[in-house]
């Protein structure tokens, strides 16, 4: 790192306190369900919801403010989704907590993408994956102790206890952004003839359809994992917590892991996250009545999951040869239109009356989906005729030109 490491661990707790939001509430469906009095495949689009707010929203933010001043755009997001977080809190119908939700979604697939923006300008090309990894390790320690501690408070106190302990993250992380951000993360943007021309890369759009194809493998299963559990294991939801900490820390040493061999080999790191998902959900569909191949497997879907997205990050920047937050918001957005195709095609599974075990096989086809469409984006790319030229250049909101990073 060639500056203090502060920004970075702000950036990562703000995407903590953003994840705590987007994942906890999967372990309280059965909850909300009975709130609203839904259906569990209903309570659901709590899910669907948030994940299609960051897919459509997140990307249209990003690029309507292209001209903002980072630091202050990260700033503005927060504050948007504090305030959307409290109305799912006190949202008196699924609808409205759809609604809130699906604007929550936005601030954080808007959030993520500024956010690797800056962690990818605030080190050097070589050290970029680890950057990213530790930006995105907010999201994977948010599956160990922010998924734990806020269904803890779900199971004591309701549903609606979860969003109540995100506001406090969410606001302590407000705190940390104003505070710590440096002035040089207030003025850098992408030249937007730059950015046009990585839009017009098909590569970069195959690679994002990649990432939404692996990862939406995962949440098929994943979305309904706390009602899976209970019935395929026969745990109680205080064992589903726990159950939920395994994953967790499997996401928190496959993502640290893989923002390591992402600087080595982005290809090979990915490629192996996406075989080792799919054959773990294949696993998981003959083996989820066996509570010791449960906590295993969990780990390793974990693990896999989610080391697929610093090395699928750092492709796309790669491919699109310039850091904006517009193309990184694109790439989150991608991941989270995984999350909102898993989730979709997984509650369609079960009103069509397959058992849960059926989840992850279908997860395991899509997951290879994603696994073939990456090989094709990776191929093309290496054989690209022409010579890649050096990252473009950067310009500040005045217009003067700042040196690039290499």
């Amino acid at each position: 790192m060639r500056s203090s490491p502060l920004p970075l661990y702000a950036l990562a707790l703000t995407s903590f306190a953003l994840g705590t939001a987007e994942f906890a509430p999967n372990g309280q469906l059965l909850s909300v369900a009975d709130g609203f009095a839904v259906p569990v495949a209903d309570a659901g689009l709590i899910t669907t919801g948030f994940a299609l707010g960051g897919v459509i929203g997140g990307p249209l933010i990003a690029a309507a403010t292209l001209r903002v001043p980072h630091k202050l755009l990260t700033i503005i997001l927060v504050a948007v989704f504090l305030v959307a977080n409290i109305g799912t809190a006190l949202s008196p119908t699924l609808l409205l907590a759809v609604l809130t939700r699906a604007l929550a979604g936005a601030m954080l697939g808007a959030f993520m993408g500024v956010a690797i923006t800056i962690a990818s300008d605030l080190v050097t090309t070589a050290r970029r994956g680890r950057a990213i990894a530790l930006v995105f390790s907010g999201l994977t320690i948010s599956n160990v102790l922010g998924v734990v501690i806020g269904n803890l408070a779900g199971n004591a106190w309701g549903w609606r206890s979860v969003f109540w302990f995100v506001t406090v993250l969410a606001v302590v992380s407000l705190i940390g952004l104003i505070t710590v951000l440096p002035r040089s993360a207030e003025a850098v943007v992408a030249a937007s003839g730059s950015v046009g021309a990585a839009l017009r890369t098909v590569r970069l759009w195959l690679t994002y359809a990649a990432m939404a194809l692996a990862y939406g493998g995962l949440f098929i299963m994943f979305t309904y994992i706390e009602p899976m559990l209970q019935e395929r294991t026969g745990a109680s939801s205080g064992a589903v917590v726990w159950l939920l900490l395994v994953f967790g820390v499997g996401l928190v040493v496959g993502t640290h892991y893989a923002g390591v061999f992402a600087d080595k080999s982005i290809r090979g790191t990915t490629v192996t996250a996406m075989v080792v998902l799919a054959a773990a959900l294949v696993a998981f569909s003959f083996l989820d009545t066996n509570i010791f191949a449960v906590i295993v497997l969990l780990g390793v879907l974990g693990a896999a999951g989610f080391g697929m997205v610093p090395p699928l990050q750092s492709f796309a920047v790669e491919v699109a040869n310039v850091t904006s937050p517009f193309i990184s918001a694109i790439a989150s957005a991608s991941f989270m239109a995984g999350v909102s195709l898993g989730s979709a095609i997984g509650g369609e599974v079960l009103r069509r009356g397959y058992d849960y075990n059926a989840l992850p096989l279908v997860g395991a086809g899509l997951t290879v989906l994603g696994l073939v469409v990456f090989l094709v984006v990776a191929a093309l790319h290496k054989r690209a005729s022409f010579k890649v030229p050096a990252m473009p250049e950067q310009v500040d909101v005045t217009g003067a030109k700042l040196p690039t990073h290499g």
